[in-house]
């Protein structure tokens, strides 16, 4: 038996984002994220995390959320947590628009 793929997985966890807590906060959810990415220390990450988690606390699909963000590689926040790539991302040591040197 074949795996499902991570395109069919991602479409799935998408479908129940119109249920989202944060459906009807884009442009708080875009301001959200913009200060999250421009934040140079692990405090002001998670200062910058602080009002998204509010929302996604109380949010029925934080796991579908947190799901999608890793299957689709997304960078912003998911699920009240900050992802680069998909992976959680609260350890970033440079600002997210410097390019590392050999």
């Amino acid at each position: 038996m074949r795996g499902i793929s991570r395109e069919v997985l991602a479409r799935d966890a998408a479908w129940s984002l119109a249920d989202g807590a944060c459906k009807d906060l884009t442009i708080e959810w875009s301001r959200w994220e913009n200060t999250f990415a421009a934040a140079l220390t692990q405090a002001g990450r998670l200062a910058a995390l602080a009002a998204p988690a509010a929302v996604c606390s109380a949010c029925p699909i934080t796991a579908e959320c947190a799901d999608l963000a890793e299957l689709s590689g997304y960078t912003g926040i998911a699920a009240g947590e900050g992802y680069r790539n998909g992976r959680l991302d609260l350890a970033r040591q440079r600002h997210p628009r410097q390019r590392r040197t050999a």
